[in-house]
């Protein structure tokens, strides 16, 4: 799997890089993207840039839809406290960013 797609999505450019990869490995254009959903080639441009303030959930599933995908919930991880990266240092695990 792509490392790329390990790393969570907190924002709408993060939403519309992640789908304009998945568009691109299909192998389909806006163009195409667009006739299919029947929304406008210069909207979902806006959307893949991050500059789409408007998309609405139906939007993003009719463009999941087009790609024969589907959205997954998923918990994110929990985040480190500084006792439990304490601890990790001291029992000599943790050394630094990199070694999660």
């Amino acid at each position: 799997m792509n490392d790329y797609f390990k790393n969570p999505m907190s924002t709408l450019p993060d939403l519309g890089k992640r789908f304009q990869t998945l568009r691109k490995a299909a192998g389909k254009t806006q163009i195409q993207i667009a006739e299919i959903t029947g929304m406008r080639q210069e909207a979902l441009s806006r959307f893949e840039r991050g500059r789409g303030n408007d998309f609405s959930l139906g939007k993003m599933l009719r463009l999941l839809q087009a790609l024969d995908m589907e959205m997954n919930f998923q918990p994110v991880t929990a985040r480190p406290t500084l006792d439990s990266v304490l601890d990790e240092r001291r029992a000599g695990g943790n050394i630094g960013p990199d070694a999660r």
